[in-house]
């Protein structure tokens, strides 16, 4: 009886290295996420520590300072938007890691199948040759 072979192996080789490819575009992902999270603290950090003005101020400082918060402003908007870009991102890595890692796992249960068929079969032949050799024994020593 030949070796086992999966006829599907070809495929599950290839899900599991295109989940393992998957995975490191997810973490890289997961990573800029975290970064872009950095960067919106920290420009709001900037913005919470700025104090209101006290005592008297020329208008110059106050312009100064109401184009210093609005400039903060735009950033932190700013910083919002790329900061749901690179979740939605993760999101969407994470599905595409899901669905592939489900699929690989679908192989793996039919390889698995496949191979407890086979030494099902294998044990199978086995015992039918020690079955067929025990008889001829007992022929030899008992018959004719």
């Amino acid at each position: 009886m030949a070796g086992f072979r999966f006829s599907l192996e070809k495929v599950r080789s290839y899900k599991a290295s295109l989940e393992e490819q998957l995975k490191m575009q997810l973490a890289a992902a997961r990573r800029r996420q975290e970064e872009e999270e950095g960067r919106l603290a920290y420009y709001r950090q900037l913005r919470n520590c700025r104090e209101a003005p006290w005592g008297e101020l020329r208008a110059d400082d106050l312009l100064q300072e109401a184009a210093l918060l609005e400039a903060l402003d735009g950033r932190i908007l700013h910083q919002e938007e790329k900061v749901a870009r690179a979740r939605l991102s993760v999101e969407e890595k994470r599905d595409c890691v899901q669905t592939v890692m489900r699929e690989r796992k679908v192989l793996d249960r039919l390889r698995d199948r496949q191979l407890a068929a086979y030494l099902y079969e294998q044990a199978r032949e086995e015992q039918k040759q020690i079955d067929d050799a025990a008889a001829v024994r007992f022929q030899s020593c008992f018959g004719k």
